[in-house]
């Protein structure tokens, strides 16, 4: 679950603290990094509105093999910030305040990352656990993502999930035709029918059991990847208007789907193969976000953590007419 909590003004600084304690306390966190919890958000929180007047600030759990943490998004689309490194040095300040905002934020959290554009807005991600150890059963990929619903609608028609085994990670991004419950429950069940499917499974095989499994429901857009980091390769198979990109530097692969929908209108799957790095990224979207979304506007972001990246493409690309899913996958 995810809490987005909208800044307009400085009541709701006290109203993020006090969201980010009440997560920390439910995920059993000791008082030390309950309190690490609520001074990270409370400077994202007052930077937000002492800088760019307005923004959101994001709260929800995320897990790491065995470890569990609390991740934070803070976005906004004020003035941004002109100098990074200086900014991160404790006593700067534009604001008038000791400056100990950014420099604080990344010694009390567990993973700190900060992108910027001058004139574009600035977004945070902080992620603090219950302790400072080693991250047990850590995953070999990093992942981020922001999937939300069309505006006025309580439950989102996408849904997204990711599966590894033995170094192979597979990742769905769904679309149910439409919005609301109805939307859900074809991407819901496409989402079990992907955990469902074994080893010998290729994208383009599951995309077929789909569409047997999504009969009964509405129907849905589908893409299916899978990365095998020791092969070097990108296998995908698409149904549909789901959007996806293998960024490796300064140049991008498109994954390519075919036409059709799954469940409903399904004639031909192809499956294709692009080149995969340790520099890769993965990046998949559903059509609530603008068509023309790209990384040009955007100089640099491809080097910084997923989260940060899935949370700054929704932000700038992002349609309330429509449910909107954005997936991004590096290695770790």
């Amino acid at each position: 679950m995810e809490a987005a909590l909208s800044l307009t003004d400085q009541s709701g600084v006290s109203e993020a603290r006090r969201a980010a304690i009440k997560l920390a306390q439910n995920l059993g966190f000791a008082e030390r990094y309950q309190a690490d919890a609520a001074l990270v958000v409370t400077e994202a929180a007052t930077n937000i509105i002492k800088y760019a007047d307005r923004g959101e600030i994001l709260l929800r759990r995320y897990a790491d093999g065995e470890t569990l943490g609390i991740e934070l998004l803070a976005l906004d689309r004020g003035p941004g910030i002109a100098n990074l490194d200086t900014a991160r040095r404790d006593g700067f300040s534009t604001g008038g305040s000791l400056g100990a905002g950014l420099g604080t934020m990344s010694r009390q959290s567990h993973l700190f990352d900060v992108y910027s554009v001058a004139g574009a807005g600035t977004a945070v991600l902080a992620r603090i656990q219950n302790g400072r150890s080693a991250t047990a059963g850590a995953s070999r990929y990093s992942i981020g993502a922001r999937s939300t619903p069309k505006a006025g609608q309580e439950v989102c028609g996408d849904a997204w999930a990711v599966e590894e085994q033995e170094g192979q990670l597979r990742a769905v991004v769904l679309d149910g035709l439409g919005h609301g419950p109805l939307a859900s429950d074809a991407s819901q069940r496409a989402v079990e029918i992907f955990r469902q499917s074994g080893k010998a499974d290729s994208p383009g095989s599951i995309l077929r059991s789909a569409h047997q499994g999504l009969k009964a429901t509405r129907g849905a857009v589908m893409a299916v990847a899978q990365i095998d980091t020791a092969a070097g390769v990108v296998k995908f198979a698409g149904v549909g208007n789901i959007v996806g990109i293998v960024a490796s530097g300064e140049s991008s692969q498109h994954l390519l789907s075919t036409d059709g929908t799954v469940g409903y209108n399904m004639r031909l799957v192809r499956e294709a193969e692009v080149t995969w790095t340790a520099r890769s990224a993965m990046i998949l979207t559903t059509d609530g976000l603008s068509t023309r979304w790209n990384l040009t506007r955007h100089p640099g972001l491809i080097q910084h953590h997923p989260s940060l990246i899935a949370a700054v493409l929704h932000r700038d690309f992002a349609r309330d007419l429509d449910d909107a899913t954005v997936v991004v996958i590096k290695a770790a």
